[in-house]
């Protein structure tokens, strides 16, 4: 005879075991009934999730500076972030004004140049309206005849890019003369055991008074694993021989030691996304706070660009720079990256020589049917500072890799920063075996190139169309060999980019 539980115990035991069961889970890693979600997409910089467990803080500083006495505005330790900086002084040239950033204790603070410039203003203009995602200045144009308002006093500076810690954050201000100000620090204090993003805030300066046309100018160069956010750049004119804005554009190299890829510009307000110059209006994420048009060849400006929608991801090194004219150039890149994180290791050579340019870049067929005795010149022995072929003297040129990128544009030239078309040019360098192996070759270009390695041709790669990678199976000698590569530039997708990446896998 089957025995029946009566309900009530039933109810009991049903209870019991859901109980037992809550109790042994997980607590959930946010409360249902917390109408947050457990992060969120940060406005300025969306490719960053912050914690919504927070409490929102405010510190104020109250700024009498001593010259040259270092003066601290921000200490906080433990887990947060900053949301919003402001400041405000009573005078109006503050070039001497610096600001250092340091977060999670790191030896070298993340943040360390100028204040203006850390503010977008740059190359020493007079301060100027920004209204951007990252940046917001609020000049005091202001005709008063208040005795208590200054009449000179600088702008309210706004930083609005986030600045995550977990350990701590210290802002440092510093000048050479007396200074009297204040600064609010909105942020974010998380609670103990928050899952917070590994990236860090960091900023770079770089300057230039004048460009050198040969050499690419730097925007922002650094490796390990991060995105970079955005970056404002002002420009002086000193050569009047053309328009500011014919400087090639920008070249950003991406990720050499692992995945070599490239971004390239098309001419430099193209880059921030305006079309046949500057003019002065300000979006979100790109915009011209200043310019100063004094004719057609004669033009000074500082533009923006914060990469919100579309950031720049690189897992292994950036190299990020713009072509140059012999006029005055400043550049601040925000950028966020993993603390300690490395390039690995490469083997590649160490130093190349060129030698060029010779005019059958423009034909594949003659393109591949190079002079054998040059062929055997150029790959045994060593290269004086000139290379006779024919009646013809050579210049030899000595480059040194970045990252195991070979960059050419600036060597050959028909006027700047514009590099020859349907040129092409002869690349040595040398690769280094403890034994004699197999080895793959990783070449990356966006044109032509023959491959020899000790005199014998092991590749011939057309890449015409744009950047790719090919991946050559050789075999090293033990000591030294010779890496002999001919190359050629023409117009394609990657427009003035004449480069190439060379490494062995």
């Amino acid at each position: 005879m089957r025995t029946q539980i009566p309900p009530v115990l039933l109810f009991l035991a049903v209870f019991t075991a859901a109980a037992v069961q809550s109790l042994c889970a997980p607590a959930p890693a946010h409360r249902s009934t917390d109408p947050f979600p457990s992060t969120y997409a940060d406005p300025a910089v969306p490719l960053l999730s912050l914690p919504t467990e927070f409490r929102a803080r405010r510190t104020t500083a109250n700024l009498t500076m001593a010259p040259g006495k270092p003066v601290e505005i921000f200490n906080a330790t433990g887990a947060g972030c900053i949301r919003h900086l402001w400041f405000v002084f009573g005078e109006q040239d503050i070039e001497d004004l610096s600001i250092e950033i340091t977060v999670d204790g790191a030896v070298e603070p993340q943040v360390r140049m100028p204040f203006r410039s850390f503010f977008g203003t740059l190359l020493g203009f007079e301060a100027y309206p920004i209204d951007s995602a990252g940046l917001v200045n609020f000049p005091n144009f202001t005709v008063t005849n208040d005795p208590m308002i200054p009449k000179k006093a600088s702008p309210g500076w706004n930083l609005y890019l986030p600045i995550p810690f977990s350990k701590g954050c210290r802002i440092i201000l510093n000048a050479a003369s007396a200074k009297n100000g204040a600064g609010m620090i909105d942020w974010q204090q998380y609670r103990g055991g928050v899952a917070l993003t590994p990236l860090r805030f960091h900023a770079q300066r770089n300057i230039a008074r004048p460009g050198n046309p040969t050499e690419p100018f730097p925007i922002a160069e650094t490796e390990g694993t991060g995105f970079l956010a955005g970056y404002v750049m002002g420009w002086r004119q000193r050569d009047r021989s053309d328009m500011v804005f014919h400087n090639g554009g920008t070249r950003m190299l991406i990720d050499g030691q692992t995945d070599p890829h490239v971004i390239c510009g098309h001419n430099v307000e193209d880059d921030f996304g305006f079309s046949w110059g500057f003019n002065q209006y300000q979006t979100r994420w790109v915009g011209c706070p200043y310019r100063d048009n004094r004719g057609r060849t004669d033009q000074d400006g500082v533009f923006y660009r914060f990469f919100g929608p579309d950031p720049i991801l690189f897992r292994s090194s950036l190299s990020f720079t713009s072509a140059a004219r012999p006029d005055d150039y400043e550049a601040v890149s925000y950028f966020y990256k993993v603390p300690g994180s490395k390039a690995p290791p490469m083997v590649a050579p160490q130093d190349w020589q060129v030698v060029g340019p010779f005019p059958d870049g423009n034909s594949l067929k003659a393109f591949q049917e190079p002079e054998d005795d040059l062929v055997r010149q150029l790959s045994h022995g060593d290269w004086p500072g000139k290379v006779i072929v024919g009646a013809k003297e050579f210049t030899v040129h000595e480059l040194r890799p970045r990252y195991g990128w070979v960059r050419l544009e600036g060597v050959y030239q028909i006027r700047y920063p514009y590099p020859r078309t349907d040129q092409s040019a002869y690349l040595r360098g040398t690769l280094n075996s403890t034994s004699r192996r197999r080895a793959t070759l990783r070449l990356g270009l966006d044109n032509w190139a023959i491959v020899y390695l000790n005199g014998r041709r092991v590749a011939v790669l057309d890449h015409a169309e744009e950047f790719t990678t090919a991946r050559i199976p050789i075999t090293l000698d033990k000591g030294a060999n010779q890496l002999l590569i001919k190359t050629n530039n023409r117009q394609n997708r990657e427009r003035h980019l004449w480069a190439i990446h060379c490494a062995v896998e």
